[in-house]
């Protein structure tokens, strides 16, 4: 054990031996700790071209000082080669000083990023292999020290609140746009085209260089070569390419070193910008605080189109929600351009002549909103992408023949190529194509614009048919009418020499319009055909006639008395989902449900109903029937009921014989449209258990204008001819008690039939 003594000599001798020791200098630099950025360079002879840079810029002073960086410093071989693709220079002394500026700055990344950061990064920060909301590397994207200058744009004033922005020759009031963030530069690994089911040849459709290890990361067009350099306040990269930078997609369409030019779609594209006074950066500017006169500076946006082509920062597709303010370094944008002799022949096509919109200036801003955005796309456009479909900023799924791209580049906020051949709209491919392609059906274009419901009329792969009123028609019965100063939608019914005005909402304009879509073509062969609509009603055509109506009369007007009989007349399309119609009125529809049809129409075959415990009269409703189903129901004539001796029946087998006169699951009319088979009623078969419910299913033959239910030996048992009494359609009310037109979907077909059904004499499964 150690004693007082013996402790205070051990004390003393430590403090002989550091009095024998150098005297410590807390200040002084230790020998082992890297050198900052630029001095580090100092060591590396093969960046001696890349130096030179920084010191004619001033950014070797700059990078050396403060702050924290990543340089991707090209090699002397990269610089040969550069001059090589750009021979107007020989040396970077002949670069002018302001494009050699921006090309250092582009190449120097704010914060040291390791190669493992490089690629495990995503806007909630770094991945985390065991977090499935943040384990895949999606932040591909790093900001750089490249900012643009503020752009003075000219201004015309289109509306109180529309705005073009021309060439500032072309108009005394000028407008200096604020750049709103640095730009950003992509970088490119194994895990990136991994998580976006892409191939490494996609990486060669923009840079015109192959992607070629899975260890290897590219800074845009440039492959990092070697190890990182480590200095105090971050790293260093070689790379094998100077990278230019790259160009957002406002300077890729005014660009005029493209193969095409795009002026008209730019001109085009400047028809939709919002203009907003940024305060802050205003009086931030030297001078303004002291009351000096100082440029107004403006945020520029384009709220009608799918993303704003000035702005280095990116948004995440509509629908996205709960990630951070700043996402740039995972989203990206894409974008195409038609060349100025595409998109004249476009118009030409389309747009111009006596029976569409007459030129382009009268055409509505809408459809140049509809036009820009097909060229827009929510995410970069890759080789894969071309391949195999992609969503535009319409919501069209298109593809585009490589064979027509005339020019492609990787854009610092949105891929770009141009085309030699222009886009299509869809809503001018399909049935909504002679609506938008005209001027006579403007009423019902804003009302599909309103409605939000283009993006169903025109699906792909589809059989509609569409009747449609025109502005002509609507102006005469006033039942749908359009202010476009007030954008308001309203009709009028009219009653002899008074007229009451309806205020048309968002829920009425939809059902509207579901009304007057079939969701098939007729097939002209039965002498009636049942077509269901897109609100879930039924159209129905009457093919001897050629008459076509709702499952009510039609009348003219809104809710008018006199009856009318609508023959459609086809316009000329080449509708890729279906056919377009004139009609000079609206549908109508009936509302009557089951339980009153029965209840009122058939009162001997509800009294059994009733007897049966199958209905409850107070709350007027069968028990059997579900609201969330459709029903085909044959109802035995008044007759046929009495010739039938119920009184045999226990209350089961009574239940049981009724319910056997109920189909579930669809309705069966005799336009032949629904297959022949065996369909499921809503009778308990013998083989339900306590556990599981069957339902017997009997045999149905279906053919055109008459339905066949066949006996056990193949017989007829009975025969359903196209009648009044046959295919009557109920339906329910689903919507608000004030709708202007009421919500209805059909549930059942009723069938008047002159035999009770019986299990043991029909073809059952």
């Amino acid at each position: 054990m150690i004693n007082l003594r013996q402790l205070t000599f051990l004390g003393l001798l430590a403090l002989l031996f550091i009095s024998c020791e150098p005297e410590f200098d807390k200040f002084k630099r230790p020998e082992w700790l890297a050198g900052k950025l630029y001095t580090q360079m100092k060591d590396s002879a093969d960046l001696s071209t890349f130096r030179q840079c920084l010191e004619l810029t001033g950014y070797d002073t700059i990078i050396d000082v403060s702050g924290s960086y990543t340089v991707f410093a090209p090699t002397n071989d990269a610089f040969q080669e550069y001059f090589q693709k750009n021979p107007k220079y020989n040396s970077v002394e002949e670069i002018p000083m302001e494009e050699l500026t921006r090309m250092v700055k582009y190449h120097i990344v704010q914060n040291p990023w390791s190669k493992v950061q490089l690629r495990s990064l995503d806007v909630y920060g770094w991945i985390d292999t065991l977090d499935i909301n943040n384990d895949k590397a999606k932040g591909f994207k790093r900001e750089t020290l490249l900012l643009n200058d503020e752009m003075n744009v000219g201004v015309r004033r289109k509306g109180e609140r529309e705005f073009q922005i021309v060439d500032t020759l072309a108009s005394p009031l000028n407008r200096k746009i604020v750049t709103d963030s640095r730009k950003y530069a992509p970088f490119f690994y194994k895990e990136y085209f991994d998580i976006y089911d892409l191939n490494s040849s996609d990486y060669a459709f923009y840079f015109g260089r192959p992607f070629e290890s899975s260890n290897d990361i590219y800074f845009a067009n440039a492959k990092i070569v070697g190890d990182e350099i480590f200095a105090e306040n971050g790293f260093i990269y070689r790379v094998d390419q100077v990278v230019e930078p790259l160009q957002n997609g406002y300077e890729i369409l005014s660009n005029e070193e493209n193969t095409g030019s795009y002026s008209d779609f730019l001109d085009l594209l400047n028809l939709f910008p919002d203009f907003n006074y940024n305060d802050e950066l205003t009086m931030d500017q030297p001078g303004a605080e002291q009351g000096l006169k100082v440029d107004s500076l403006f945020d520029v946006t384009y709220p009608e189109l799918l993303y704003s082509i000035h702005n280095e920062r990116t948004r995440p597709p509509s629908g996205t929600f709960g990630l951070p303010n700043n996402v740039t370094i995972r989203y990206h944008y894409g974008l195409m351009a038609p060349t100025n002799e595409a998109l004249a022949a476009f118009i030409a096509e389309y747009i111009d002549g006596p029976k569409q919109w007459g030129n382009f200036d009268r055409a509505p801003r809408n459809i140049k909103r509809m036009i820009v955005n097909t060229y827009m796309a929510p995410n970069p456009i890759y080789q894969t992408d071309l391949e195999n479909r992609f969503y535009n900023g319409e919501m069209d799924l298109i593809t585009v023949d490589e064979k027509d791209i005339i020019d492609k580049q990787f854009g610092s906020n949105t891929s770009f190529f141009g085309v030699k051949k222009a886009i299509v709209p869809r809503a001018f491919s399909s049935i909504t194509g002679p609506i938008y392609r005209q001027g006579g059906y403007s009423f019902i274009m804003n009302a599909i614009e309103r409605s939000g419901l283009l993006s169903a009329l025109k699906r792909q792969n589809q059989t509609y048919s569409f009747y449609v009123e025109s502005d002509m028609e609507l102006r005469q019965d006033s039942s749908l009418l359009f202010n476009p100063v007030t954008e308001r939608f309203s009709l009028f019914q009219v009653s002899g020499s008074t007229a009451q005005e309806y205020g048309v909402g968002l829920s009425d304009l939809r059902t509207l319009i579901l009304n007057q879509v079939g969701v098939q073509q007729p097939n002209g062969i039965s002498r009636k055909e049942f077509i269901k609509n897109m609100a879930g009603n039924y159209l129905i055509i009457n093919n001897e006639t050629g008459v076509v109506q709702g499952t009510n009369l039609t009348t003219d007007g809104y809710e008018g008395s006199r009856i009318v009989e609508l023959i459609p007349k086809q316009i000329s399309t080449n509708a890729d989902n279906g056919v377009t119609y004139d009609v000079e009125d609206w549908f109508r529809f009936t509302a009557s449900n089951v339980y009153s049809k029965i209840s009122t129409t058939y009162s001997a075959f509800h009294d059994l109903l009733v007897q049966a415990d199958l209905a409850l009269p107070n709350e007027y409703r069968y028990t059997f029937l579900s609201e969330s189903e459709i029903y085909t129901i044959f109802i035995p004539t008044q007759e046929a009921i009495e010739n039938y001796n119920f009184s045999l029946l226990t209350k089961e087998e009574l239940q049981k014989l009724l319910q056997l006169h109920f189909i579930q699951g669809k309705m069966i009319f005799t336009d032949g449209n629904a297959p022949s088979g065996y369909y499921e009623t809503t009778r308990k078969d013998e083989q339900s258990t306590e556990f599981s419910t069957f339902f017997t299913k009997i045999y149905v033959d279906t053919g055109y204008d008459i339905i066949h239910i066949p006996a056990k030996d193949g017989t007829h048992y009975l025969t359903v001819e196209e009648s009044p009494k046959a295919n009557q359609i109920m339906a329910r009310n689903i919507g608000e008690a004030d709708a202007v037109f009421p919500v209805l979907s059909s549930t059942a077909v009723i069938h008047e039939i002159d035999r009770v059904l019986q299990f043991e004499e029909l073809d059952t499964k």
